[in-house]
């Protein structure tokens, strides 16, 4: 039975298996092995490469990933600030607010409301009406509306 065996061997022959013999018009033993070098060279410099990446790769993640806890830093950081700013802005505003309020008491007063009518005519607690007076500027306290300033 000549011809192929299947196993890539070669062809069947009743002496054995022959091997096709590369010759002078094929490629040389010498020629082969260049060509395996080459093709050995060529899959170390795509492995090489394929690493040089890998590593900038992984260099890349890991300093991303430690940015993230640096982020999160910044951000409470930036929250405290933040916080604290418009706890200011808030104050300013209170302020400002009980102020015009203590001073609305006090033009009450000096045209002749005591602090227990001016709570009960606003139906706000007299110890807010007190509170208020007390924010009230200093200008506006204690200046009766004739203009006296004898005590």
């Amino acid at each position: 039975m000549d011809g192929e065996c299947g196993c890539g061997g070669g062809t069947s022959s009743p002496t054995g298996f022959s091997v096709p013999v590369m010759t002078a018009a094929g490629t040389s033993k010498l020629e082969a092995r260049r060509r395996a070098v080459e093709a050995n060279r060529r899959a170390n410099e795509a492995r090489a490469a394929r690493d040089k990446a890998n590593i900038d790769d992984a260099t890349n993640f890991l300093y991303e990933v430690g940015k993230l806890s640096e982020v999160e830093v910044w951000k409470k950081e930036r929250l405290a600030q933040l916080r604290a700013q418009v706890d200011a802005d808030a104050a300013k505003r209170v302020a400002t607010h009980r102020a015009k309020a203590g001073a609305a008491v006090a033009r009450m007063q000096d045209r002749g409301e005591t602090l227990t009518t001016i709570a009960a005519r606003t139906d706000v607690g007299i110890g807010i009406v007190r509170t208020m007076l007390r924010h009230a500027p200093r200008d506006e306290k204690s200046m009766p509306s004739n203009g006296s300033h004898a005590h």
